[in-house]
């Protein structure tokens, strides 16, 4: 439950709800600093809700666990919560806004892999630019 008892970290989850995202898409979405967002996907990663893959050499995603027995609280508790989480109008709007985002439209916005971008995604477009 502590997992749940932060405004940024219930947002984080409304945005996995859409597909899976690297650090620097919830940072841009969110407006908040890349080491609190990654702190709160170690913290909803360590409560079971979320978890991580690599795509290409560099990339990280995060995205929800799905696939959790129906005995599992966790599955009772995201279902509860997504309702919730779709219907909010405030996150809604949060999700619209994210919608378009992804590493590179971010290195778009911001001319450089070093501003605005996780150090995975600046890493993977750098080295595919070589």
């Amino acid at each position: 439950m502590k997992a749940l008892a932060d405004g940024n970290r219930l947002r984080i989850l409304r945005l996995l709800m859409d597909r899976p995202r690297c650090v620097c898409e919830l940072q841009a979405a969110l407006g908040i600093a890349q080491p609190t967002v990654s702190k709160h996907l170690s913290i909803l990663e360590e409560a079971g809700g979320v978890d991580k893959q690599r795509q290409g050499k560099n990339f990280i995603f995060y995205q929800l666990i799905e696939g959790l027995a129906p005995e599992d609280h966790r599955t009772a508790l995201l279902s509860l919560l997504s309702h919730w989480l779709l219907e909010d109008p405030e996150l809604a709007a949060l999700s619209r806004l994210a919608q378009d985002l992804n590493p590179q439209e971010i290195l778009k916005k911001t001319g450089s892999p070093q501003s605005g971008l996780c150090r995975e995604c600046g890493a993977e477009i750098t080295q595919n630019e070589r």
